[in-house]
Protein backbone atom coordinates (compact mmCIF):
# COMPACT_ATOMS: atom_id res chain seq x y z
CA UNK A 1 0.00 0.00 0.00
CA UNK A 2 2.91 2.21 1.15
CA UNK A 3 4.15 2.08 -2.49
CA UNK A 4 1.05 2.47 -4.33
CA UNK A 5 0.71 5.56 -2.28
CA UNK A 6 3.95 7.08 -3.14
CA UNK A 7 3.60 6.02 -6.96
CA UNK A 8 0.47 8.24 -6.51
CA UNK A 9 1.91 11.10 -4.51
CA UNK A 10 4.97 11.38 -7.26
CA UNK A 11 2.10 11.01 -10.31
CA UNK A 12 0.23 14.13 -8.49
CA UNK A 13 2.87 16.05 -8.04
CA UNK A 14 4.58 16.33 -11.70
CA UNK A 15 1.02 16.60 -12.85
CA UNK A 16 0.30 19.74 -10.31
CA UNK A 17 3.73 21.43 -11.51
CA UNK A 18 2.67 20.84 -15.06
CA UNK A 19 -0.76 22.66 -14.54
CA UNK A 20 0.63 25.85 -12.44
CA UNK A 21 3.32 26.02 -15.49
CA UNK A 22 1.16 26.17 -18.30
CA UNK A 23 -1.95 28.22 -16.18
CA UNK A 24 1.47 30.55 -15.20
CA UNK A 25 2.80 31.12 -18.77
CA UNK A 26 -0.03 30.64 -20.59
CA UNK A 27 -2.41 33.30 -18.67
CA UNK A 28 0.80 35.28 -16.92
CA UNK A 29 -1.69 36.15 -13.71
CA UNK A 30 -1.16 39.19 -12.02
CA UNK A 31 -1.33 38.73 -7.94
CA UNK A 32 -4.93 39.34 -7.83
CA UNK A 33 -5.33 36.92 -10.55
CA UNK A 34 -3.34 33.95 -8.60
CA UNK A 35 -5.54 34.69 -5.48
CA UNK A 36 -8.40 34.14 -7.66
CA UNK A 37 -6.91 30.59 -8.93
CA UNK A 38 -6.06 29.99 -5.60
CA UNK A 39 -9.99 30.71 -4.43
CA UNK A 40 -11.23 28.48 -6.76
CA UNK A 41 -8.66 25.42 -6.36
CA UNK A 42 -9.03 25.33 -2.62
CA UNK A 43 -13.06 25.62 -3.16
CA UNK A 44 -12.78 22.42 -5.04
CA UNK A 45 -10.17 20.82 -2.85
CA UNK A 46 -12.92 21.18 0.17
CA UNK A 47 -15.55 19.48 -1.82
CA UNK A 48 -13.28 16.61 -2.86
CA UNK A 49 -12.16 16.54 1.18
CA UNK A 50 -15.91 16.52 2.35
CA UNK A 51 -16.25 13.60 0.34
CA UNK A 52 -13.66 11.45 1.32
CA UNK A 53 -14.98 12.28 4.90
CA UNK A 54 -17.83 10.79 4.02
CA UNK A 55 -16.45 7.50 4.18
CA UNK A 56 -13.72 8.34 6.94
CA UNK A 57 -16.45 9.41 9.28
CA UNK A 58 -13.94 11.06 11.88
CA UNK A 59 -14.23 13.94 14.26
CA UNK A 60 -12.55 17.38 14.58
CA UNK A 61 -10.57 17.86 17.35
CA UNK A 62 -9.11 21.11 18.42
CA UNK A 63 -5.20 19.85 17.55
CA UNK A 64 -6.70 19.13 13.70
CA UNK A 65 -8.15 22.26 13.69
CA UNK A 66 -4.97 24.38 15.05
CA UNK A 67 -2.93 22.46 12.57
CA UNK A 68 -4.77 22.68 9.34
CA UNK A 69 -4.87 26.69 10.24
CA UNK A 70 -0.95 26.65 9.94
CA UNK A 71 -0.71 24.23 7.38
CA UNK A 72 -3.29 26.36 5.14
CA UNK A 73 -1.47 29.74 5.81
CA UNK A 74 2.09 27.80 4.60
CA UNK A 75 0.55 26.13 1.22
CA UNK A 76 -1.80 29.31 0.37
CA UNK A 77 1.85 31.17 0.40
CA UNK A 78 3.13 28.48 -1.04
CA UNK A 79 1.10 28.11 -4.09
CA UNK A 80 0.95 31.78 -4.71
CA UNK A 81 5.08 31.85 -4.87
CA UNK A 82 5.16 29.09 -6.98
CA UNK A 83 3.11 30.52 -9.83
CA UNK A 84 4.78 33.46 -9.48
CA UNK A 85 8.07 32.01 -9.90
CA UNK A 86 7.04 30.07 -12.55
CA UNK A 87 5.99 33.26 -14.61
CA UNK A 88 9.55 34.50 -15.22
CA UNK A 89 11.78 30.75 -14.36
CA UNK A 90 11.72 27.17 -15.87
CA UNK A 91 9.18 24.79 -14.46
CA UNK A 92 11.96 22.38 -13.52
CA UNK A 93 14.07 24.56 -12.06
CA UNK A 94 10.88 26.14 -9.80
CA UNK A 95 9.60 22.63 -9.17
CA UNK A 96 13.08 21.30 -7.73
CA UNK A 97 13.08 24.20 -5.47
CA UNK A 98 10.05 23.42 -4.01
CA UNK A 99 11.02 19.59 -3.71
CA UNK A 100 14.10 20.16 -2.07
CA UNK A 101 12.40 21.53 0.44
CA UNK A 102 12.09 17.91 1.88
CA UNK A 103 15.64 18.92 3.64
CA UNK A 104 13.37 20.51 6.20
CA UNK A 105 11.61 17.83 7.62
CA UNK A 106 13.52 15.34 7.01
CA UNK A 107 16.36 17.27 9.43
CA UNK A 108 13.14 18.30 11.58
CA UNK A 109 12.50 14.41 12.04
CA UNK A 110 15.49 13.47 13.65
CA UNK A 111 15.72 16.59 15.87
CA UNK A 112 12.34 16.88 17.32
CA UNK A 113 11.28 13.67 16.63
CA UNK A 114 14.37 11.34 17.71
CA UNK A 115 13.32 9.61 13.77
CA UNK A 116 17.24 7.92 13.40
CA UNK A 117 19.83 9.37 11.08
CA UNK A 118 23.39 8.77 10.69
CA UNK A 119 26.65 10.01 8.32
CA UNK A 120 24.77 9.01 5.46
CA UNK A 121 22.06 11.46 5.29
CA UNK A 122 24.22 14.72 6.62
CA UNK A 123 25.96 13.70 3.36
CA UNK A 124 23.28 13.41 1.36
CA UNK A 125 21.64 16.88 2.57
CA UNK A 126 24.81 18.08 1.44
CA UNK A 127 25.38 17.13 -2.08
CA UNK A 128 21.50 18.24 -2.65
CA UNK A 129 22.78 21.50 -1.32
CA UNK A 130 25.40 21.34 -4.07
CA UNK A 131 23.58 20.12 -6.80
CA UNK A 132 20.97 23.08 -6.27
CA UNK A 133 24.25 25.29 -7.33
CA UNK A 134 24.82 23.71 -10.37
CA UNK A 135 20.73 23.77 -10.83
CA UNK A 136 20.94 27.20 -10.53
CA UNK A 137 19.88 30.05 -13.28
CA UNK A 138 22.35 31.34 -15.36
CA UNK A 139 23.55 33.69 -18.37
CA UNK A 140 22.94 32.38 -21.89
CA UNK A 141 24.37 34.18 -24.85
CA UNK A 142 24.69 37.24 -22.22
CA UNK A 143 21.06 37.75 -21.28
CA UNK A 144 19.55 35.88 -18.14
CA UNK A 145 17.46 32.67 -18.46
CA UNK A 146 15.06 34.25 -15.77
CA UNK A 147 13.95 37.50 -14.38
CA UNK A 148 15.90 38.75 -11.55
CA UNK A 149 13.68 38.20 -9.59
CA UNK A 150 13.22 34.10 -9.64
CA UNK A 151 16.10 33.46 -6.87
CA UNK A 152 14.09 34.96 -4.06
CA UNK A 153 10.72 33.55 -5.21
CA UNK A 154 12.66 30.19 -5.37
CA UNK A 155 14.57 30.62 -1.88
CA UNK A 156 10.73 31.41 -0.41
CA UNK A 157 9.09 28.28 -2.60
CA UNK A 158 11.67 26.43 -0.49
CA UNK A 159 11.46 27.68 2.66
CA UNK A 160 7.28 27.18 2.35
CA UNK A 161 7.37 24.02 0.84
CA UNK A 162 9.66 22.29 3.59
CA UNK A 163 7.07 24.00 6.70
CA UNK A 164 4.11 22.38 4.65
CA UNK A 165 6.37 19.06 5.94
CA UNK A 166 6.91 20.03 8.79
CA UNK A 167 3.50 20.89 9.63
CA UNK A 168 1.69 17.49 8.10
CA UNK A 169 4.77 15.73 10.38
CA UNK A 170 2.95 18.00 13.51
CA UNK A 171 -0.65 17.15 12.93
CA UNK A 172 0.49 13.28 12.41
CA UNK A 173 2.02 13.22 15.86
CA UNK A 174 -0.77 14.70 17.88
CA UNK A 175 -4.09 12.73 19.16
CA UNK A 176 -6.23 14.06 16.00
CA UNK A 177 -3.90 12.07 13.33
CA UNK A 178 -6.43 9.68 11.98
CA UNK A 179 -8.43 12.97 10.82
CA UNK A 180 -6.39 12.80 7.56
CA UNK A 181 -10.23 13.68 5.84
CA UNK A 182 -10.66 16.04 8.39
CA UNK A 183 -7.71 17.87 8.31
CA UNK A 184 -7.53 18.35 4.25
CA UNK A 185 -11.10 19.73 5.03
CA UNK A 186 -11.14 22.40 7.17
CA UNK A 187 -7.13 22.69 5.67
CA UNK A 188 -8.61 23.80 2.16
CA UNK A 189 -11.88 25.49 4.21
CA UNK A 190 -8.60 28.03 5.48
CA UNK A 191 -6.84 28.38 2.48
CA UNK A 192 -10.19 29.50 0.57
CA UNK A 193 -10.47 31.96 2.85
CA UNK A 194 -7.29 33.26 2.99
CA UNK A 195 -7.04 33.39 -0.60
CA UNK A 196 -10.38 35.38 -0.95
CA UNK A 197 -9.04 37.64 1.45
CA UNK A 198 -6.12 37.68 -0.53
CA UNK A 199 -8.12 38.66 -3.58
CA UNK A 200 -10.20 41.31 -1.91
CA UNK A 201 -7.41 42.93 -0.47
CA UNK A 202 -5.34 43.08 -3.95
CA UNK A 203 -7.68 43.83 -6.63
CA UNK A 204 -8.88 47.09 -4.55
CA UNK A 205 -5.46 48.20 -4.69
CA UNK A 206 -5.80 48.15 -9.28
CA UNK A 207 -9.46 48.58 -9.94
CA UNK A 208 -8.80 47.69 -13.30
CA UNK A 209 -7.01 44.66 -12.99
CA UNK A 210 -9.13 41.71 -14.59
CA UNK A 211 -9.08 38.17 -14.59
CA UNK A 212 -9.26 36.19 -16.93
CA UNK A 213 -12.46 34.35 -16.22
CA UNK A 214 -12.05 31.18 -17.93
CA UNK A 215 -8.64 30.17 -17.62
CA UNK A 216 -9.06 30.81 -13.86
CA UNK A 217 -11.72 28.84 -13.27
CA UNK A 218 -10.67 25.51 -15.91
CA UNK A 219 -7.48 25.54 -14.37
CA UNK A 220 -8.53 26.16 -11.00
CA UNK A 221 -10.86 23.36 -10.86
CA UNK A 222 -8.70 21.11 -12.02
CA UNK A 223 -6.06 22.03 -9.44
CA UNK A 224 -8.70 21.76 -7.19
CA UNK A 225 -9.16 17.50 -7.63
CA UNK A 226 -5.30 17.12 -7.79
CA UNK A 227 -5.29 19.25 -4.53
CA UNK A 228 -7.41 17.27 -2.23
CA UNK A 229 -6.22 14.02 -3.36
CA UNK A 230 -2.79 14.94 -3.04
CA UNK A 231 -3.17 16.29 0.18
CA UNK A 232 -5.07 13.42 1.54
CA UNK A 233 -2.10 10.97 0.03
CA UNK A 234 0.73 13.17 1.56
CA UNK A 235 -0.73 13.24 5.03
CA UNK A 236 -1.09 9.56 4.89
CA UNK A 237 2.10 8.93 3.95
CA UNK A 238 3.38 11.29 6.68
CA UNK A 239 1.60 9.04 9.07
CA UNK A 240 3.13 5.96 8.14
CA UNK A 241 6.53 6.37 7.21
CA UNK A 242 9.77 8.03 8.52
CA UNK A 243 10.68 11.64 7.52
CA UNK A 244 13.90 10.34 6.52
CA UNK A 245 11.98 7.83 3.80
CA UNK A 246 9.14 9.57 2.62
CA UNK A 247 10.04 13.23 1.83
CA UNK A 248 13.18 11.95 -0.37
CA UNK A 249 11.32 9.17 -2.00
CA UNK A 250 8.36 10.91 -2.82
CA UNK A 251 10.43 14.21 -3.37
CA UNK A 252 12.98 13.00 -5.44
CA UNK A 253 10.87 10.32 -8.02
CA UNK A 254 9.02 13.82 -8.35
CA UNK A 255 12.23 15.28 -9.43
CA UNK A 256 13.37 13.05 -11.83
CA UNK A 257 9.62 13.04 -13.35
CA UNK A 258 9.38 16.36 -13.73
CA UNK A 259 12.96 16.71 -15.48
CA UNK A 260 11.42 14.28 -17.79
CA UNK A 261 8.48 16.18 -18.30
CA UNK A 262 10.10 19.76 -18.79
CA UNK A 263 12.26 18.34 -21.13
CA UNK A 264 10.22 16.25 -23.25
CA UNK A 265 6.81 18.22 -22.83
CA UNK A 266 8.12 21.72 -22.17
CA UNK A 267 11.25 21.76 -24.33
CA UNK A 268 13.23 22.92 -21.38
CA UNK A 269 16.82 22.63 -22.28
CA UNK A 270 19.40 21.21 -19.70
CA UNK A 271 23.32 21.91 -20.10
CA UNK A 272 26.01 20.15 -19.00
CA UNK A 273 25.99 21.63 -15.78
CA UNK A 274 22.39 20.98 -15.19
CA UNK A 275 22.44 17.29 -16.11
CA UNK A 276 25.21 16.97 -13.28
CA UNK A 277 23.25 18.81 -10.52
CA UNK A 278 20.00 16.50 -11.57
CA UNK A 279 22.27 13.50 -11.12
CA UNK A 280 24.30 14.64 -7.97
CA UNK A 281 20.90 15.83 -6.80
CA UNK A 282 19.16 12.08 -6.95
CA UNK A 283 22.25 10.89 -5.72
CA UNK A 284 22.01 13.51 -2.42
CA UNK A 285 18.41 11.73 -2.63
CA UNK A 286 19.59 7.98 -2.29
CA UNK A 287 21.84 8.57 0.39
CA UNK A 288 19.12 10.62 2.49
CA UNK A 289 16.92 7.98 1.73
CA UNK A 290 19.21 5.17 2.97
CA UNK A 291 17.54 3.38 6.07
CA UNK A 292 19.87 4.02 9.32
Amino acid sequence: MEYLLLAASICLCVFKSSLYNVYAKNASPSISATFGFNAVTYGVAALVALVLLLFDKTTASLPTVLCALGYAAVVVSLQTLSIMALKVGAMSLTAIAVMYGMIIPSVAGPIFWHEPTGALQIVGICVMILSLWLLRERREGGARVAAKGWIPLALLCFLFSGMAGVMEKIHQSTQGKDEKATFVLFACLFMLLFSAVGYLVTSAKKKNDGIPVRPVLTFGAVSGLVMGFYSTVNLTLAGLLDSMIYYPVANGGAMVLTVVVSCLVFKEKFDLARICGAVIGIVGIVLLSIPV
